[in-house]
């Protein structure tokens, strides 16, 4: 069976690469739809403490440590008008945040003081808006504070990317920004020069997201400045935001303006940019149209506001000196020439405004680190005997399927169609399509021989299913007189699209894309089921990343006889390195399980494991691989089938 007989392996017409864009859109419609609209301020009021308290919970704030923040000044330059001191902070223990505070150079009592966030800026606080507006502000008699963000500038090292591994075990990036930012004000607190009573908070971009965040969510913030950021979320299910401004499962509960309209009464500037393309300005007044809203409720509509900007995404004087104006007004209670003078900035590299002037410090901690060190903590099912855990293996299915994969959907139509059939060589090519849901369509490609057939298999890549269709196993399979059932699941194939976007959109919906991929496994076996192609055995293999989705369908249904996985990801815990994708990291996972406490779901079917991985994607050796597994084999023992799980390296 040569694959050069076909020359075209789609199932479609045309590319359906809108599919998952389109189910995001619709799946926000739906949240945004079903969303309780404040009827007065007393529902408001109740509201907005439900979306508080479900917030921190999504960002697992929660179980982040008490609030201990320590400070070591190591060093300290002046300047004709304002003094730099650079300060490091240690938030959590092990973890330090690169400061630097500007304050004016004479100060007769207490003063306001800001902090000034950054986005995703090569530079940090080193960046020269994120400088230029720490003077304009000491210039003004103000104290600011500047701070690299997790991962950014001075804290490289601690990673930020790879933020998205966090939600398996119940944190975020977000929460860990926010948490260091409720520390800078800690410190902003503990200054003499600073009125404790009197603080505000700005930042563009992701810095816009921090802002907001940290308003909504710690009363000491008395004025925010948000800049480049607003959105209505609905609005960006195509673009690439980082993880840090995906909070799971938010859009079950609160979109981006019902977050904002948090930090109501406390004064609020939106400013925008009329030609930002990352956070477009029709996005911006859509958001600030709904927060204004719930300002007029409560009364206070005058400390609510929108700035507009004919400039891109970014942080420029113009929007700087709208900012001054606002924090002026409420933070000062003056209304003055808010024009920003000529500011000389230090140079990106400069060791001027650098606080580790030795490198990273000895053993500070990484999101690695973090992740590791709550993986080690988690009293997951690994920590039950066999026979107990057997006994509680619904509970954990339903977990997963609740919890973790944000649940299944009601099963729609199948709405099967075969599209053309023929057959080459004696062997027969059905082209054709199921719906796994109301809009997210199935093309599967099923091979098989003249003869009837007694055994079916299905077969998933990441790769999609044209890459798989000349695979020798799946020649066997026809050979042997099987069926062959090829399928391109949701994101892959003919519906290709973005992974970092896949993952990050279902991430905030609430509905994860590893579970939205099993569930469109378990409905190609709905879909067997109605043509009467399940018969002696199902077997299902995963390949690479398919390997895990494989893995969880046949935990999650006993209709699989038996699954076959290669190069399956063996272990959450992060090794060296971290070469999986994000779409294989659900929120809440390690609240529960491991993979191989989901793998002793499987017994006491067959199950077979080649060539398993670690998170850098490097190949376990047996003894590796069978310590990993410990739990499943013995899960296996106990319940009489220790020959039915075989793990291959």
């Amino acid at each position: 069976m040569s694959r050069e007989v076909w020359n075209d392996l789609n199932v479609f017409y045309m590319g359906y690469g809108s599919m998952l864009k389109e189910h995001f859109a619709r799946l926000c419609d739906e949240l945004e739809r079903g969303r309780d609209r404040p009827r007065n301020l007393s529902n408001w009021l109740e509201r907005r403490v439900n979306i508080l308290t479900m917030l921190r919970k999504a960002m697992g704030m929660d179980i982040l440590p008490e609030r201990n923040v320590k400070a070591n000044l190591v060093g300290r330059v002046e300047r004709k008008k304002y003094v730099l001191e650079k300060v490091v902070l240690e938030t959590i223990p092990g973890l330090y945040v690169s400061a630097n505070l500007y304050m004016p150079s004479k100060l007769e009592e207490p003063v306001p003081a800001v902090l000034r966030v950054h986005g995703h800026w090569r530079h940090a606080k080193h960046q020269d808006a994120v400088q230029a507006t720490c003077i304009g502000f000491a210039l003004r008699g103000y104290v600011a504070l500047a701070i690299d963000k997790v991962g950014y500038g001075e804290r490289r090292y601690q990673g930020h990317w790879e933020g998205y591994i966090l939600p398996a075990v119940g944190l975020s990036l977000q929460a860990i920004e926010v948490f260091d930012n409720m520390c800078a004000i800690d410190y902003i607190q503990s200054r003499v020069e600073v009125d404790p009573e009197r603080i505000g908070v700005t930042g563009a971009s992701g810095g816009g997201n921090q802002t907001m965040y940290l308003a909504a969510l710690d009363d000491r913030v008395k004025v925010a400045a948000p800049v480049c950021s607003a959105e209505v979320f609905e609005d960006q299910v195509a673009s690439g935001r980082c993880f840090c401004e995906c909070i799971p499962g938010m859009l079950k509960f609160a979109n981006v303006p019902d977050i904002l309209a948090c930090i109501a009464p406390r004064p609020l500037l939106i400013v925008s940019g009329v030609l930002d393309e990352t956070f477009p300005i029709t996005s911006a007044r859509k958001a600030f149209s709904r927060v204004k809203c719930i300002y007029e409720l409560m009364g206070c509509g005058d400390k609510v506001a929108m700035y507009e900007s004919y400039a891109p995404h970014g942080y420029n004087r113009e929007m700087r000196e709208a900012v001054y104006r606002w924090f002026d007004r409420w933070l000062m209670g003056v209304e003055r020439d808010h024009r920003e003078p000529e500011i000389v900035v230090e140079p990106f590299d400069s060791d001027v405004l650098k606080c580790f002037h030795n490198g990273i410090p000895e053993k500070g901690e990484t999101i690695f680190s973090i992740y590791n060190a709550k993986y080690n903590s988690l009293n997951r099912f690994a920590k039950l005997n066999p026979e107990e855990y057997l006994k509680r293996r619904e509970e954990l299915k339903k977990h997963v399927i609740e919890d973790v994969f944000g649940g299944f959907p009601d099963k729609a139509d199948l709405d099967a169609r075969i599209y053309r059939a023929e057959c080459v060589d004696g062997v027969i090519v059905e082209y054709a399509s199921f719906r796994s849901e109301w809009d997210i369509i199935i093309p599967v490609i099923l091979l098989r021989g003249e003869d009837r057939f007694e055994e079916t298999y299905i077969f998933l890549t990441p790769s999609g299913k044209s890459s798989i269709f000349a695979d020798r196993r799946v020649r066997e399979v026809v050979e042997n007189k099987g069926l062959a059932v090829l399928i391109d699941y949701r994101g892959v194939g003919e519906t290709d699209y973005d992974e970092s976007v896949v993952a990050k959109n279902s991430l905030v919906l609430g509905r994860h894309i590893l579970g939205m991929r099993v569930f469109d496994v378990l409905r190609t076996v709905d879909y067997l089921a109605f043509r009467g192609f399940l018969r002696k055995k199902l077997e299902v293999h995963g390949f690479s990343d398919a390997g895990l989705i494989a893995l969880f369908a046949a935990a999650l249904d006993s209709r699989i006889d038996e699954v076959k996985v290669e190069g399956l990801l063996a272990s959450y815990r992060i090794g060296k390195s971290l070469a999986q994708p994000p779409s294989l990291y659900p929120p809440g996972i390690l609240l529960y399980a491991d993979i191989p406490e989901i793998a002793a779901l499987v017994a006491p079917r067959k199950m077979q494991i080649r060539r398993p991985v670690d998170s850098s994607g490097v190949v376990l050796n047996i003894d590796e691989a069978r310590k990993l597994f410990d739990f499943t084999f013995k899960v296996y023992d106990v319940l009489g089938a220790e020959d039915a799980f075989k793990i291959e390296t």
